[in-house]
């Protein structure tokens, strides 16, 4: 019988050292349209970084990371729901996704070094069967009733910084 039904969050951090064409297209199109969006927060004040921005207006967060969000909807639809980096532990499997958060860490419109965002990957809902150490035996879906039939496809999935369970249902 499965333990629960959960849901996982994986957090992809992407800066100035990122590496894959992903992230790389990622960091351009926020960092450019972080330096469109600054200008309308900054209301002709020197207000060049997200920090300043944000101390001086409280009120733009969440406003301008959500606008600045918008610069990547079609970079993400190039993933085809699949989470970048995170798979099952012999790589054969990607984890999908079903939903994403953008978060805008740090920027600013002088110095291209200091931008870093992170997207926050949810899977759908995944039965935990079983746990082992770091590893957790997973299969895509509620897969309750059919268990209870047969054997059920399933993966291992390490535990790893970024990665948290977000939702937990006992079953």
């Amino acid at each position: 019988m499965p333990q629960a039904l959960i849901q996982l969050a994986y957090k992809h951090t992407i800066d100035a050292g990122s590496q894959t064409p992903f992230e790389q297209q990622v960091f351009n199109a926020t960092f450019a349209e972080f330096a469109i969006q600054q200008q309308s927060f900054s209301k002709g004040q020197d207000l060049f970084s997200w920090s300043s921005i944000r101390s001086k207006f409280p009120k733009s967060n969440p406003t301008l990371p959500f606008k600045v969000s918008f610069a990547i909807a079609g970079i993400l639809n190039t993933l085809n729901g699949e989470i970048p980096g995170l798979g099952d532990t012999l790589q054969l499997r990607t984890i999908p996704f079903i939903q994403h958060r953008f978060e805008l860490i740090a920027s600013d419109v002088k110095d291209p070094s200091v931008h870093k965002v992170s997207i926050i990957y949810l899977t759908d809902t995944l039965t935990l069967i079983n746990t082992m150490g770091d590893y957790l035996l997973v299969t895509l879906g509620d897969a309750t009733k059919e268990m209870e039939k047969g054997p059920v496809p399933t993966f291992l999935l390490k535990m790893q910084p970024e990665l948290s369970i977000c939702s937990y249902f006992s079953t």
